[in-house]
């Protein structure tokens, strides 16, 4: 009784799902009744951990919005300027020197870190930082030039 009442008062877990966590603690307690050396504390910190999972759970299964066959995926918006938008990239990646591709590529798709890039290059750490800065500068040129001629 005094399990259960924790559970819908402290945590306001609805009788129906109270009486049944209650039951779930209990199940475990028996299964553990030899390790547990103070029962009452165990059997108190359990309802309350089983609350607190009890929200959890309820919070994750929100229920769909009764119109949801109305509403747009918001990864669509926009679908259109996104695929503009990743096809003047590659015009303008298309636009630049070989080095500059590879030193895009290895930096942004290859995730290498400078001291990779610089073994890659043969040069230094420094030097291949300096190599991604001004490729990247060119490749921001390039983009806004062909975003300008594609309106």
């Amino acid at each position: 009784m005094l399990l259960r009442e924790i559970a819908e008062k402290k945590f306001r877990v609805p009788p129906e799902e109270a009486e049944a966590l209650v039951n779930d603690v209990f199940i475990a307690y028996l299964l553990r009744v030899e390790q547990i050396r103070n029962p009452e504390k165990w059997l108190i910190g359990a309802v309350c951990h089983a609350s607190r999972g009890y929200w959890r759970r309820e919070l994750r299964m929100e229920p769909l919005p009764r119109d949801v066959r109305e509403q747009i995926d918001p990864g669509s918006i926009d679908g259109e300027e996104r695929l503009v938008s990743k096809l003047t990239v590659a015009l303008a990646l298309s636009h630049m020197r070989e080095r500059c591709r590879r030193v895009l590529r290895m930096y942004y798709l290859d995730g290498y870190s400078m001291a990779e890039m610089a073994k890659q290059l043969n040069t230094t750490p420094g030097y291949a930082a300096q190599i991604l800065h001004e490729c990247r500068r060119r490749l921001r040129l390039i983009y806004r030039r062909l975003a300008r001629e594609n309106r």
